[in-house]
């Protein structure tokens, strides 16, 4: 990839599944993207990555910031917005944006909720959008928490999904396989996406947070996503939670992909809110089904 760093693990729940889904593409004329092969395999949609190379913000929320209220310019982020979608081959119009909350809201959108001309976000507290209108693209928001991308082939139905640590012991994930479901989507048919995010080493938490996952995976589950340190502290692995999600849901294991990027490993081309301690902007996963 050259660029960027693919983090590194040596646990045993790594050894057998697919860490190395993304690649760096660099077009002439184009941003820079991260896509991903498994997602790439259908030529039907365009899915990416937005990274922090190529905007119009400036400082720390250079270049590419997709924040609103982080403390960029107002005016840089729905330019920076339009850059990303022409660079994905759609119309800035056709972004469906949503205000996320941490929650686990999901919802089918179609053409009344693009942002349109004027860039109006007619979304808002939701963590996840569903479509299988051609010509729209999902947008989700992330500086450290997990993006999940899915997309099945038969109904040509895509998702978007913003899933923090609240959204991961909600089960989020879960939630829109079956809401794809109730469309006429199979699970079996799916491909996950688990975009990238911060990695264990990184992500240190404190009983709230662990007692949260304890709650809601089985033992064996757990130990997969959580590493005591001390009598306080866990190292908390919400990707490995985000595949035993989707894996529950019934997405077969090996159509479940990992970016294999982490966000507190990669500062110069995705923005950390740990690394940065809060003073950053946001980069956003993109997924669209084209038109034909």
């Amino acid at each position: 990839m050259g660029f960027l760093e693919y983090w590194q693990s040596e646990k045993r729940f790594y050894k057998d599944k697919d860490t190395r889904d993304a690649w760096l593409c660099e077009e002439e004329g184009r941003l820079p993207l991260i896509r991903f092969h498994s997602l790439d395999a259908h030529d039907w949609l365009e899915a990416a990555c937005s990274t922090r190379k190529g905007g119009v913000s400036t400082g720390f929320v250079g270049e590419l910031n997709l924040a609103f209220g982080v403390g960029d310019v107002p005016e840089n982020v729905p330019r920076n917005y339009a850059r990303a979608a022409r660079s994905m081959g759609f119309f800035p119009e056709n972004l469906c944006l949503t205000q996320q909350v941490h929650e686990t809201n999901l919802l089918a959108v179609d053409e009344s909720l693009k942002v349109g001309k004027d860039f109006v976000r007619k979304i808002f507290r939701t963590d996840g959008l569903i479509t299988g209108c051609p010509g729209l693209l999902l947008s989700a928001t992330f500086a450290d928490c997990v993006p999940l991308l899915l997309a099945d082939p038969v109904t040509r139905q895509v998702a978007a999904v913003h899933s923090g640590w609240k959204g991961t012991v909600g089960k989020i994930g879960e939630k829109a396989v079956r809401a794809l479901a109730e469309r006429g989507a199979q699970p079996g048919d799916m491909t996950a996406v688990i975009g990238p995010c911060i990695s264990q080493p990184h992500y240190e938490v404190t009983g709230d947070v662990a007692h949260a996952m304890e709650a809601v995976f089985r033992t064996e589950e757990t130990e997969d996503i959580l590493l005591r340190t001390d009598e306080l502290h866990w190292l908390c692995d919400l990707p490995a939670a985000c595949w035993h999600t989707l894996r529950g849901a019934g997405i077969p294991g090996d159509s479940i992909h990992f970016s294999g990027l982490c966000t507190w490993e990669n500062p110069e081309w995705l923005f950390s809110h740990r690394r940065s301690s809060g003073k950053r902007g946001n980069f956003n996963t993109f997924i669209g089904i084209k038109e034909v």
